[in-house]
C-alpha cells in the first residue's frame, strides 16, 4: 500500500493525542515494511508552529516527507490585540464571518499541491486536523473521544467548532474510523451513528520506560528538582481541567486529611494549566492546603516515570476518557491506581484498580483512605496493574491501524 499519515497534529496536539499519534506512527513504520509511508505536513493549518518531536529518525526510502505549502489559516481570536473585555466575542464573530471565504481562497491555492501529493495514496490517515480530502484513496480517521459533544461544558468554545468540523469530515469522507477503546467505540455508533462494522479498536500503549525498575537515587534527585520533599505522596498526572475532576480530588483529599491528621501524605498533581483551571487553585485555598497539596505544573516526559516512582497511590478520577494513557503508565510502574468507574477506564484497568463514582466525593476520599491505610492492598493492586499493562502495547496499536487500512 501507499500510505498518506497527515502529522498536522504533531505540530499542534499535546499530552495523550501527541503521544499516541508519535508511539503509534514510530510502530507503523517498523511494522509496514511491504508499505510506502507518505508523511503529509500541512503548513497552512499548523502555521509557524514548530514541530514538537524529531521524526528525521522515521525518514527512509520507503517513509517521505511531503509539504502543502499555502496561505496560513488567520484566526482573529489568536491576536493579542483581541485579548480585552468584549474583544473575544467581536473576534469570534470575525472568524465566523471570515472562515468559509478564507478557507475557500486557501483551497484554491493549495489545490494544485494537494493534488501532486494526495493522488497516488490507496490510504489517506487523518488524525485529528481535517481539512484534507483525497479524492481518489480511502479515507481512515482516528477518533479519541467523544468528549465535546457529550460534554460540551468541558471545552472551549475554539474546541467545540473545531471537532464539530472534524464530525462533518468524518460523516463525509471517512471510509473507516479508528476508535482508541471499545468505549469510544460505543460512543461512535451510539452518537454518530457509525456502522459498528466499520470501526477498528486500536488501544494506546505504553513507553518502555514506564517500567517497575527504578533508581532510587535518580527518583529523590527528580523530586528535589520539583520541590518534592519525599516519596510515599499521593499522584494525579494530566492536564489541569475541569474533565479530569480536580476539584473533587482536591475535596476528597481534604475529607481524608480531616479524618487522618498529619500522618497524610501530600498530594500532587502534575500537568500544565489548561482552560478554566482557576477553580482547583480555588479549591486547594480553600481548604487551606496550600502547604499539603503540590502543583508541579507541566513535567518533563524524561521525569515522569521516577514520579511515578515516588507515589505510593495514583489517582485518576476523571469524567471522562477516551483512553487514559496516565492510568497505563502508573500500572507499568507497579503504582495503585484509583479511577473512575466510567467511559474507558474500566476496560483499561480490569480488576487491577479501586473504581468511584467520579461525581461522588465521599467515594473517592474513601477509596483513597482505603488504599492509604491498607499496605497489602497497595502491593495487590501494584502487582495486578503491572500484569494489565502487559496487555498494552504501541506495536499492537499499530497492527490494528494496518488492518483497518488493509480493510478498505
Amino acid at each position: 500500500m501507499r500510505i498518506g499519515y497527515d502529522i498536522t497534529s504533531l505540530y499542534i496536539a499535546r499530552a495523550g493525542i501527541l503521544y499516541y499519534n508519535l508511539n503509534m506512527l514510530r510502530e507503523l513504520v517498523a511494522l509496514a515494511t511491504n508499505d510506502e509511508i507518505v508523511l503529509i505536513d500541512y503548513a497552512p493549518v499548523r502555521q509557524d508552529l514548530p514541530l514538537i518531536v524529531n521524526l528525521d529518525e522515521l525518514l527512509s526510502d520507503r517513509v517521505v516527507w511531503k509539504t502543502i505549502e499555502g496561505p496560513r489559516h488567520r484566526k482573529a481570536t489568536r491576536w493579542q490585540r483581541m485579548n480585552f473585555t468584549g474583544g473575544r466575542f467581536v473576534a469570534q464573530q470575525i472568524d465566523a464571518l471570515l472562515e468559509r471565504p478564507w478557507k475557500w481562497w486557501i483551497e484554491q491555492r493549495t489545490r494544485s499541491a494537494q493534488r501532486a501529493i494526495l493522488r497516488d495514496l490507496d490510504v489517506f490517515h487523518v488524525s485529528d486536523v481535517t481539512e484534507l480530502a483525497p479524492e481518489q484513496s480511502k479515507q481512515v480517521a482516528t477518533i479519541y473521544d467523544l468528549s465535546p459533544l457529550i460534554f460540551p461544558q468541558f471545552h472551549t468554545r475554539e474546541n467545540l467548532d473545531l471537532f464539530a468540523r472534524k464530525l462533518q469530515h468524518v460523516r463525509q469522507h471517512a471510509d473507516v474510523l479508528i476508535a482508541i477503546s471499545q468505549s469510544t467505540k460505543r460512543d461512535v455508533v451510539r452518537y454518530l451513528n457509525f456502522p459498528e462494522d466499520r470501526i477498528f479498536v486500536a488501544y494506546g500503549g505504553v513507553n518502555e520506560e514506564f517500567t517497575p525498575d527504578y533508581n532510587t537515587d535518580l527518583v529523590q534527585k527528580v523530586l528535589n528538582k520539583y520541590g518534592v520533599h519525599e516519596p510515599g505522596y499521593v499522584l494525579h498526572v494530566g492536564t489541569l481541567e475541569p474533565r479530569k475532576n480536580l476539584v473533587r480530588l482536591v475535596e476528597a483529599y481534604a475529607l481524608v486529611r480531616r479524618r487522618q491528621g498529619s500522618t497524610t501524605p501530600p498530594l500532587i498533581l502534575a500537568g500544565g494549566n489548561g482552560w478554566d483551571s482557576d477553580d482547583i487553585f480555588a479549591a486547594v485555598k480553600r481548604h487551606q492546603l496550600t502547604e499539603h497539596i503540590r502543583i508541579l505544573g507541566f513535567v518533563n516526559d524524561a521525569d515522569l516515570p521516577s514520579l511515578y516512582h515516588g507515589a505510593s497511590i495514583f489517582a485518576y478520577p476523571s469524567l471522562y476518557e477516551g483512553f487514559g494513557i496516565p492510568v497505563l503508565e502508573a500500572m507499568a510502574c507497579g503504582v495503585p491506581v484509583l479511577t473512575s468507574n466510567i467511559s474507558s477506564l474500566p476496560e483499561i484497568v480490569g480488576d487491577a484498580a479501586i473504581l468511584i463514582e467520579p461525581e461522588d466525593t465521599q467515594q473517592i476520599a474513601d477509596g483513597l483512605q482505603h488504599l492509604l491505610e491498607d499496605v497489602e492492598l497497595r502491593r495487590n493492586l501494584g502487582l495486578r496493574g503491572l500484569q494489565r499493562s502487559k496487555l498494552f502495547s504501541w506495536r499492537a496499536t499499530a497492527q490494528a491501524t494496518l488492518e483497518a487500512y488493509r480493510s478498505v
